[in-house]
């Protein structure tokens, strides 16, 4: 499986790169969110994993880029952020063909695995 982690956050990239690389997967990670566009339009993920609060463009604008060059429903998008979205705006969300989870921070590495595999 071949996982991309966007997140500007790069304690939060360090430390989910070496749990995944250590349970055998394919990690790509970027801290800038324009650059994570980039390489999502250039390559193909199994799963990405979305920070939702980063400056300049946050994951709801990364998922606006995506569906802007439709190509939003071609992914497996699971969002992630210490703030929790208010209630509607998350439903929103998580209708959107190609974003399949929120997952709420602090989250421990075997959890967002959990996740992401069932």
């Amino acid at each position: 499986m071949k996982i991309f982690i966007i997140d500007d956050d790069k304690q939060i990239t360090t430390m989910l790169t070496k749990f995944f690389n250590y349970k055998g997967f394919e990690v790509v990670i970027t801290n800038d969110p324009t650059e994570g566009v980039i390489k999502i339009r250039r390559e193909h993920f199994d799963v990405i994993l979305l920070d939702i609060n980063m400056p300049v463009v946050s994951g709801f604008g990364v998922i606006e880029l995506l569906a802007g060059a439709d190509i939003l429903k071609e992914q497996n998008i699971f969002m992630f952020s210490g703030l929790t979205p208010p209630e509607i705006q998350l439903k929103n969300l998580l209708r959107r063909d190609g974003v399949n989870g929120f997952l709420k921070k602090p989250i421990g590495p075997d959890e967002i695995l959990t996740a992401i595999t069932s």
